[in-house]
């Protein structure tokens, strides 16, 4: 596991992590740090997920240790009844009913879209933010008493992301164009970028609030390649401690779909107008980043 940020210094009153143990997707109580307990917002962004959601919900609610605080799911104008589901679930059981609400999007505003209206309503209410997503792509409860673990390290994260290519993780449920297109696009990054991150686009993920308000996420794309480049400004702030922690990923069975060469064109475009903002133009990555999000109109 990455403990700390390539290049970060120490901080005051912190040892700085030379190694650290790899976490392993087991659910462990007992490595969860006592700030997290019931101290994470979690968003789930949400759009025609209706069969798998409830056992996320219910997963977050009931099996992640006492973490959670707060479930909100971003129904994003879903059309086969999502919000109506959750809400069932909220009758039917009282916990669910105290801890988890639905924000329902007027109008398709985009995953990325969704994650930052989640952003926004969360950062000035929890001390710690997370991001899992509503399909089943992943144990929702294990990965997310996994990322509340990381905080146990030394010095203390500021963001830890889950990935699907560090040691411990695994794909085999993930289809072979995903995943070679996923290792493509992460040496890509790497290349243009300069920063060293296992998985460039991974959007499971949990972060300190006072973190995620130095961050101009409300800048970036309301599109799905928002996580890559969220991904670039935290890597890439020296002021930031990061962690990965290994994650079990598989394909989705339910939710939009969308194609994956239309994805990768777009990506494409940004990160080559991030390099030109960068390496050219010799902005700070945040700036480039955000540069390349006008630029390529999201």
């Amino acid at each position: 596991m990455s403990a700390v940020h390539p290049g970060a210094p120490p901080r005051p009153g912190r040892r700085f992590a030379r190694q650290a143990t790899v976490l392993t997707g087991t659910v462990r109580e007992s490595r969860v740090p006592y700030p997290l307990q019931g101290a994470v917002a979690v968003i789930v962004p949400a759009y025609n997920t209706a069969p798998a959601l409830p056992a996320v919900v219910r997963s977050l609610v009931h099996e992640t240790a006492g973490v959670v605080a707060e479930v909100v799911v971003i129904d994003n104008a879903s059309t086969d009844g999502t919000p109506d589901v959750v809400r069932l679930l909220m009758a039917e059981d009282p916990t669910i009913g105290a801890m988890v609400r639905v924000l329902q999007n007027p109008v398709n505003l985009g995953y990325g879209g969704s994650i930052k209206r989640g952003f926004a309503e969360l950062m000035g209410t929890s001390p710690f933010v997370a991001v899992v997503h509503s399909d089943q792509q992943c144990d929702a409860a294990a990965t997310l008493v996994d990322l509340a673990a990381a905080f146990a390290l030394e010095p203390e994260p500021d963001v830890v992301l889950a990935s699907r290519f560090r040691t411990g993780a695994q794909t085999d449920g993930y289809s072979l164009a995903r995943r070679l297109a996923n290792h493509f696009f992460n040496a890509f990054t790497r290349f243009l970028s300069g920063l060293r991150m296992s998985d460039a686009g991974t959007g499971i993920m949990l972060a300190r609030s006072s973190a995620l308000a130095q961050m101009p996420f409300d800048e970036l794309t309301s599109g799905y390649q928002f996580h890559p480049q969220l991904n670039l400004i935290i890597y890439g702030d020296p002021d930031l401690v990061v962690a990965e922690v290994p994650l079990c990923w598989r394909d989705a069975t339910v939710g939009v779909r969308f194609s994956l060469t239309g994805y990768a064109l777009v990506l494409t475009r940004m990160l080559l107008a991030f390099a030109w903002h960068r390496r050219v133009r010799r902005r700070p990555i945040g700036e480039a980043v955000v540069a390349a999000s006008r630029g390529a109109g999201a």
